[in-house]
């Protein structure tokens, strides 16, 4: 998101709940944001939007490396989990106490849960659900201007975990990225795709190495991405009510 309103740097916290989903407050105007696309949800900025919002990716520190040499990289102190090891001291690691909330109870060691179940506090504040999928299934979300649709993560994975889809006209790839294994997804020009032990590769002999796109001779290529985001299919389907669900 980008904090500024016309041209003033603007203070946000998390103000609660909303369709089981956080919602953002900003000290200055009183107004509550939507904390997936941005936009002015309830107060007197209702109509404006925090944007162009950017895609916040899973990746792992190789892999922000290979897109950025120059990344700086910073570790929390909380408890995380790496290489089956736990690391950090800090309290309120997954599954413990200190607001254990949808993310922390429900995020285990090798990633979200697929069996979580919502907390009551979350279940609360739903509002009418969409019963096409299961409320807790993880899958990744892909929007336009004109297009919502979500990918059901078994989906993908029946496809061989990677998949050209066309979103408002253009070639997509959706794929699980074998490093984070989380799905992600990026314009292509290419008409099929398939996995081969890390890598995605596409007919046109490009291949998606480490999260970056490479051609043939492994020459870093331009990455144009729609915007998405990792998530459950209950937030997405309340984020974005009657959105298209692959293959259904």
């Amino acid at each position: 998101m980008v904090p500024t309103i016309d041209g003033k740097l603007h203070h946000f916290t998390n103000a609660g709940l909303y369709n089981g989903l956080f919602t953002l407050y900003d000290a200055e105007t009183h107004t509550l944001w939507n904390h997936v696309t941005g936009d002015a949800e309830y107060g007197p900025l209702v109509g404006r939007t925090l944007g162009p919002p950017g895609n916040q990716l899973q990746m792992n520190v190789k892999q922000a490396l290979e897109q950025d040499p120059k990344t700086e990289i910073a570790i929390s102190d909380r408890v995380y989990f790496a290489g089956g090891k736990q690391f950090g001291a800090a309290g309120g690691g997954p599954g413990r106490g200190g607001g254990g909330g949808q993310g922390r109870a429900n995020q285990g060691r090798d990633g979200p849960n697929p069996d979580a179940v919502m907390a009551d506090r979350f279940r609360g504040t739903l509002g009418k659900e969409d019963q096409r999928r299961p409320r807790m299934e993880l899958g990744l979300g892909v929007w336009t201007a004109t297009t919502h649709r979500y990918y059901p993560v078994a989906r993908i994975r029946e496809q061989g975990a990677a998949v050209l889809d066309r979103l408002d006209g253009r070639p997509v790839l959706i794929y699980i990225d074998p490093e984070s294994n989380t799905p992600a997804a990026l314009f292509v020009k290419s008409v099929s795709a398939k996995m081969q032990d890390k890598d995605v590769l596409l007919d046109n002999g490009s291949a998606v190495r480490s999260g970056v796109l490479m051609d043939r001779e492994g020459k870093r290529l331009a990455m144009d991405r729609p915007q998405q985001i990792f998530t459950r299919w209950y937030g997405f389907a309340l984020t974005f009510p009657g959105g298209e669900v692959f293959g259904q």
